[in-house]
């Protein structure tokens, strides 16, 4: 039962944060901020992240994100947000089938769905983001860059209906800070390839356990 209670509130808290953004405006949300490190079964990840628009849209995203370890090489991540989007909801399934070694990086990817509301319209996207990132031990801590090719095929109602796939080159970089055990901190750069648009992110993460805090592993 403890288990359950850290967990809800840790979302009402992602939620909470989430809904003081919710006046800034904004019409993205394709970020990827994860990379070929997963989670172990029993283990979470609570993450905020604001989204910083370059171009086709003003504004920003505010999105909070829970992951968790399902098996081992998957994980999952459920994700809410809010910005000039009304509302999004979504899930993703991550597999890193090649895990970090010292003789090759981690690749592997992530699948799911996402639901938007944007006004009176609703889109519904099926996205794929495969990965590819190497973990490197340096005097500040670990820090993993990765790179990601996001794609996905978006389906929009309710006003100008149309099917579109939406495409990005992303490259990013986690820093698992020594001094501070269980936080990491993201930057991650977009790059419009088709249908899309280039944006900035940054993130906020903290790791632990299924029975208390502070006790993730790094």
């Amino acid at each position: 039962m403890r288990q359950y209670s850290t967990l809800l509130s840790i979302v009402s808290s992602l939620i909470a944060t989430a809904a003081i953004f919710t006046s800034t405006p904004a019409q993205a949300y394709y970020a990827t901020l994860d990379n070929g490190e997963v989670l172990k079964e029993g283990e979470y990840q609570a993450m905020i992240s604001p989204q910083l628009i370059f171009n086709q849209f003003d504004g920003a995203n505010f999105t909070g994100r829970l992951d968790t370890g399902l098996m081992e090489g998957v994980s999952g991540r459920a994700l809410l947000g809010f910005g000039k989007i009304d509302f999004q909801i979504g899930g993703m399934v991550k597999w890193v089938p090649f895990p970090d070694t010292e003789s090759q990086p981690a690749i592997g990817g992530e699948a799911g769905i996402i639901f938007a509301r944007i006004g009176s319209i609703n889109q519904y996207s099926i996205r794929l983001h495969p990965i590819v990132s190497k973990r490197i031990e340096t005097e500040i801590g670990d820090v993993i860059p990765y790179g990601s090719l996001p794609f996905g095929i978006t389906v929009q109602s309710g006003g100008g209906d149309e099917t579109f796939m939406p495409a990005q080159l992303v490259a990013g970089t986690e820093l698992r800070p020594l001094e501070m055990k269980n936080w990491s901190f993201f930057g991650e750069l977009g790059v419009n390839l088709t249908k899309s648009f280039g944006y900035a992110s940054v993130a906020l993460a903290y790791r632990f356990d299924g029975t208390s805090f502070g006790t993730g592993k790094q």
